[in-house]
């Protein structure tokens, strides 16, 4: 097993010359995320010149129409949009990885996007709809803390308050621990997925939990490694830089991680592709 620092500088090495390439899909991503925002503040500014009721708070967006159908229309959006591009970007990084040429891999999916994009999107959003089902306990547990710590104070706390308030206080301790294990555990799902988008998300989420079992601790001193970079990230132009290098760790962590089962499918399909494609 390689130790932190041998897998970042492994990383680091795969990145090679390819810092322009880091750069340009880290510059795409960014754009991506901005153009967002002011399209959110342009159609906020719009909405409020022309006197109409517009905000983003939950209450608004779940309780007046327009505020469902424009939540509808940010969740297809992610779906969609957001998830494919994701998708794409992440298989670029791992192409990068393993020396391969990802404009061939890219070309491949645009192609076969029909067949490739539906999955994508399964992919990554099945992955974190998990997570916000195992996450969904610590709702409830919040509210309890929120109602008896909060909204009941200027009352008399009752013996059962302040029980179910300490046991809420317990649950979301625990549960939070539980959370980031499950989180850990099917961390290597992703790029089981990137390697073969034929796979099943539900054999890739347990091929994760089983490769994973173990190691949870290795992660978390992965991921807590990283933390001497956060002053840089709040400079913001150097995540740039950052990104790429960021990208290439993690593909260098579940190449490891996941040993023998690192099994690229990509090849073999684009070749047969490129095949019967003339």
């Amino acid at each position: 097993m390689l130790t932190n620092k041998e897998i970042k500088a492994k990383g680091l090495t795969k990145l090679g010359g390819h810092w322009g390439t880091g750069i340009a899909l880290t510059v795409f991503k960014v754009s991506f995320i901005l153009a967002w925002v002011l399209f959110e503040v342009l159609l906020y500014r719009i909405f409020d010149h022309l006197g109409i009721e517009y905000s983003f708070w939950p209450s608004y967006l779940t309780g007046t129409h327009f505020g469902r159908f424009m939540t509808l229309i940010r969740t297809l959006v992610v779906l969609f949009v957001a998830n494919p591009e994701r998708y794409i970007l992440s298989r670029i990084y791992l192409d990068i990885f393993t020396g391969r040429n990802y404009l061939e891999t890219r070309r491949y999916i645009q192609h076969n996007s029909r067949q490739i994009h539906p999955k994508a999107t399964f992919s990554m959003m099945l992955p974190m709809l998990l997570k916000l089902i195992v996450f969904s306990p610590i709702f409830l547990s919040l509210y309890g803390i929120w109602y008896w710590g909060f909204s009941q104070k200027d009352r008399a706390l009752t013996t059962l308050g302040l029980f179910i308030f300490m046991i809420s206080i317990g649950f979301t301790i625990v549960w939070t621990g539980v959370f980031i294990h499950y989180c850990i555990s099917i961390s290597l799902a992703k790029y089981i997925m990137l390697l073969n988008p034929r796979a099943n998300v539900f054999d890739a989420c347990d091929l994760s939990m089983r490769i994973m079992d173990g190691k949870h601790g290795q992660y978390m001193s992965f991921l807590f490694s990283f933390a001497k970079f956060i002053p840089l990230l709040l400079l913001f132009y150097p995540i740039f830089l950052l990104e790429p290098y960021f990208k290439m760790c993690w593909c260098a962590f579940a190449h490891e991680m996941l040993g023998s089962y690192w099994l690229d499918k990509y090849p073999v399909m684009i070749q047969r592709w490129n095949k019967y494609a003339k």
